[in-house]
């Protein structure tokens, strides 16, 4: 029976490939907390005018209902 030897490689223990490996994970997580801080910033420009926009249609789609729910209530009275 003709066994194969498979390679295996031990995991690199130079310093600076770990040193290199916890500045690229540290780069990461600085990256993801100022996104995530940045987006939900109340100083974030793009949300405070989406923010408002999306009130404003909130406003004007109340004020059609409104308008429809009555004149549903006139259509059931002339009835």
């Amino acid at each position: 029976m003709l066994l194969l030897s498979i390679p295996s490689y031990g995991f690199p223990t130079s310093p600076l490939l770990i040193i290199g490996a916890l500045g690229i994970l540290v780069a990461l997580a600085v990256y993801f907390i100022a996104y995530q801080k940045y987006f939900s910033s109340p100083l974030n420009k793009e949300l405070q005018t989406k923010k408002k926009a999306l009130l404003r249609e909130q406003k004007e789609i109340n004020q059609k209902l409104e308008e429809i729910e009555q004149d549903l209530k006139n259509l059931q009275i002339k009835k």
